[in-house]
């Protein structure tokens, strides 16, 4: 089946991360499991981080909430797409940034062609797709830093938790 139709299929997390697995596992042969999302209040030029070493890929919940207002479902998954695919690789163990961010490029490009907006995320920034994205307001000052566990994220590993 085409990515870019079951991308735009995607109405979770789990999802679209089952995607992020399948095409990083076709592109460059690695695949972990054991992962869990996070959703936190971050500044607004931090779209998500992986803490090396750990199991967490946390993302900034106000710019997902910014980028969820456009009711865009295709803007959506690929913006998600995007910061999934680009912490699921340092989770891999590229830790170095701009290595990360060719990766995430040539990945999304394969997988999803080059006119994808997941492939023009990675090249040229959510700007390029959702071109008020470096208006969206930091919420962080009046909002706490708790973080959101999201649940069943990596569904296709429950059998290894149960």
């Amino acid at each position: 089946m085409n990515l870019a139709y079951r991308l735009s299929g995607c109405a979770d997390f789990a999802c679209i991360f089952g995607i992020v697995k399948t095409v990083v596992e076709k592109a460059i042969g690695e695949r972990r499991g054991g992962l869990l999302l996070g959703l936190s209040e971050l500044p607004n030029y931090i779209g998500a981080f992986h803490q090396v070493g750990s199991n967490f890929i946390v993302m900034n919940k106000s710019l997902l909430e910014d980028v969820l207002k456009t009711g865009d479902k295709e803007i959506i998954n690929s913006y998600i797409f995007h910061i999934l695919l680009h912490e699921y690789l340092h989770t891999l163990g590229y830790v170095d940034e701009q290595q990360t961010q060719v990766l995430a490029q040539a990945i999304s490009e394969e997988a999803l062609g080059p006119n994808h907006s997941a492939t023009l995320i990675a090249k040229h920034g959510i700007s390029s797709v959702l071109p008020n994205a470096g208006r969206f307001e930091y919420h962080g000052e009046n909002r706490s830093w708790n973080m959101e566990v999201v649940q069943d994220f990596e569904v296709d590993d429950l059998d290894y938790f149960g």
